[in-house]
């Protein structure tokens, strides 16, 4: 279930989009048949109403699901850590095999090194901990955003000044680290990793961060790989992002941007080289995809309530002055305007959860 709750956008309310989507085109050609024969296709419209009341009845389940999900991050106790002013941040679930030589490296580059073990079924804890790690354990898998935001909580526990984050796998090389210290010496407040100039990116996790890539833009934040989860912070951008942080799951990376952009910290991008194995992702990158996609969708709407209200409200005018315009027309010439009636009854559609949404974000910041 809680898989669920964490990809109820990715689940329902893609499901609910797409369903919608079906219903516009059935209503068109329902439409177009009655202005051709005069007579309404009883089956027709009944399916045409199915879909769309299932679409938006699992769009707005979406997002109240997802939205009663946000919240679920319970901070694992800390444990006392040694203070360090450079700390390397490891999030681990399974990693056996592996964990141990990351960590082993990444000691030679920083002061401290803290692995937050996800709640792993392997020995992945202790493997990090005869390596030299402070592991601190999440109770059961939390997702990788828990792990991340648990991290990020230890650094500042731990007083540090920088802080890199990079996985568990062997993914990323920890001999790049000093790379990501530099870049934060340098003057940025985030690092984040670039795969591009030095690795063979396989062709659908390109086209994926190029897509996100470019949402991110359409919300106002650039990143050239935002999906790269090797990257470094200051105290400065860990405070901000400890505050500001909600989500739990893959998520994050590309949240961490879009936040950062928000909060004018500085984002430079290092150059890196990721390691491809048959391990390293468990996740469908559809649905991965579409996963970070709503995630920033949702995250632009709770930092600024008044977007998803305004285009409720610009979509439910829009769906009056279209139905008022078709039900004139129809009464003078007995035709149905195809396309307005098919606009006017989708942007009221969507007009429904947009302000919901909008209403409940609105409320829930007032009560912060």
């Amino acid at each position: 279930m809680s898989r669920l709750a964490r990809h109820a956008l990715t689940y329902f309310a893609t499901a609910g989009v797409l369903l919608l989507a079906v219903s516009g085109i059935l209503l068109i050609t329902l439409v177009n048949k009655y202005n051709r024969t005069r007579v309404l296709d009883v089956s027709h419209a009944a399916a045409m109403a199915f879909a769309l009341a299932l679409g938006q009845t699992l769009l707005v389940s979406g997002a109240v699901t997802y939205a009663m999900s946000r919240k679920g991050y319970t901070q694992p106790p800390i444990p006392p850590l040694p203070q360090a002013e450079t700390v390397a941040l490891i999030p681990a679930f399974n990693e056996e095999g592996s964990v141990g030589a990351v960590v082993e490296e990444a000691r030679k580059h920083v002061e401290l090194v803290i692995v937050v073990d996800d709640g792993s079924t392997d020995k992945t804890a202790e493997e990090a901990r005869r390596a030299g790690a402070i592991v601190v354990q999440h109770p059961r898998n939390m997702g990788y955003g828990a792990a991340v935001k648990t991290l990020m909580k230890a650094a500042l526990a731990a007083g540090a000044k920088y802080a890199v984050l990079l996985d568990a796998d062997g993914q990323h090389d920890p001999r790049e680290i000093p790379k990501f210290l530099q870049a934060l010496k340098n003057g940025a407040d985030i690092a984040v990793g670039n795969r591009f100039a030095q690795s063979k990116v396989p062709l659908h996790r390109k086209i994926g961060i190029y897509a996100i890539r470019a949402l991110l833009r359409l919300l106002g934040a650039k990143a050239g790989d935002p999906e790269n989860g090797y990257r470094a912070f200051t105290r400065r951008a860990l405070e901000v992002l400890d505050r500001e942080i909600e989500e739990t799951w893959m998520g994050i990376s590309s949240q961490t941007v879009y936040i950062a952009a928000k909060n004018k910290l500085k984002i430079a991008e290092v150059p890196v080289t990721v390691t491809y194995g048959p391990g390293t992702s468990s996740e469908n990158f559809l649905a991965h995809g579409l996963s970070i996609a709503w995630t920033l969708i949702w995250t632009a709407f709770a930092k600024n309530p008044a977007i998803p209200l305004a285009a409720g409200a610009a979509a439910l005018a829009l769906s009056i002055t279209l139905f008022s315009y078709v039900s004139f027309i129809f009464n003078i010439s007995r035709y149905i305007r195809l396309a307005y009636t098919t606009l006017a009854i989708l942007s009221g559609i969507a007009a429904t959860p947009l302000i919901a949404v909008g209403i409940a974000l609105t409320v829930a910041r007032s009560r912060l």
